[in-house]
């Protein structure tokens, strides 16, 4: 039986080998549907502005100087300043989407002075289920989720510019299907 030398194979086993990979390449359908992004990023077209909701940060982060509430004004500010218009609660719930940006900001100390976290951005909007006219319900049509962080205890305001980042995606993404008259 022939080997070839380097690999230690031979030709009937580099045959198979080169078979299957042959197989795997034709057999695997060339998909032409639109990236995961591209509906996503559909779903804000026309959207009137968001209602910014961020949930309450862990009370640790908070005592390192990380408070909600002035992450979701940083938020706010970031979005009008690009052109998404920020809406009240009432203003929002008047709109025909009632969109709100949910920001969610998971932390967890390991008590050696790292913070291990995760933000998920997560848009909301009012749709109706194809086919049936009166049933509405609120589904996440656009989000932003995060992988795993580490910070330093006192470097927990870091975690702001990484939310702000994924606004920016979200900003991004709407200015693409909206863009400016």
């Amino acid at each position: 039986m022939l080997m070839f030398e380097r690999t230690n194979f031979s030709v009937a086993q580099l045959l198979m080998l080169l078979g299957t990979i042959t197989f795997v390449v034709t057999s695997t359908p060339a998909y032409t549907e639109q990236p995961p992004e591209v509906p996503e990023r559909e779903s804000l077209r026309g959207l009137v502005g968001v209602e910014v909701f961020v949930e309450p940060l862990n009370i640790d982060i908070e005592h390192q100087g990380l408070q909600t509430l002035a992450l979701q004004s940083a938020i706010k500010q970031r979005l009008q300043k690009s052109g998404v218009k920020v809406l009240t609660e009432r203003e929002r719930l008047a709109a025909p989407t009632a969109a709100v940006l949910v920001v969610r900001v998971d932390a967890l100390h390991d008590r050696i002075g790292r913070y291990f976290y995760s933000i998920e951005l997560l848009l909301m909007q009012q749709v109706r289920l194809a086919g049936r006219v009166t049933s509405e319900l609120s589904a996440v049509t656009w989000m932003k989720p995060g992988g795993i962080g580490i910070v330093a205890d006192d470097k927990v305001t870091h975690i702001e510019d990484q939310v702000l980042h994924k606004v920016d995606h979200l900003i991004k993404d709407y200015l693409t299907v909206n863009p400016a008259p």
